[in-house]
């Protein structure tokens, strides 16, 4: 993916232009957080990808496929917070899962538009 496309993301899809106060501390924590949650995006769409590459080869989709990146940042944002207050780890290891099915249901295809 290239740098455009991630500072897109970060900027407008995790809203990374709204932060929690003006003092600098704020500032840093509030970037910082949207790294972590956006390495968390990505580790999460890495492995539905591979998941949902796998099963459209099998099942000879006309087009290649992936996870639509807009739904899972809203997924994931939105079971996030309830997954990280989980105190048992195996229930939190099953919301996880949960989510990351959920993710899979959202496939587009690729496609190469021109520049």
């Amino acid at each position: 993916m290239g740098n455009r496309k991630k500072y897109h993301t970060l900027k407008n899809k995790t809203k990374l232009k709204s932060v929690t106060g003006k003092a600098t501390i704020y500032i840093y924590q509030d970037f910082w957080a949207q790294i972590v949650v956006y390495n968390m995006i990505q580790d999460v769409l890495h492995a539905s990808n591979e998941k949902i590459i796998e099963k459209a080869k099998e099942q000879g989709y006309k087009y290649p496929i992936r996870i639509s990146e807009n739904i899972a940042i809203g997924l994931l944002k939105e079971e996030l917070i309830k997954i990280m207050l989980e105190s048992s780890g195996k229930i939190r290891g099953n919301r996880l899962i949960q989510l990351q099915e959920s993710i899979e249901k959202y496939v587009v295809p690729v496609r190469k538009l021109k520049s």
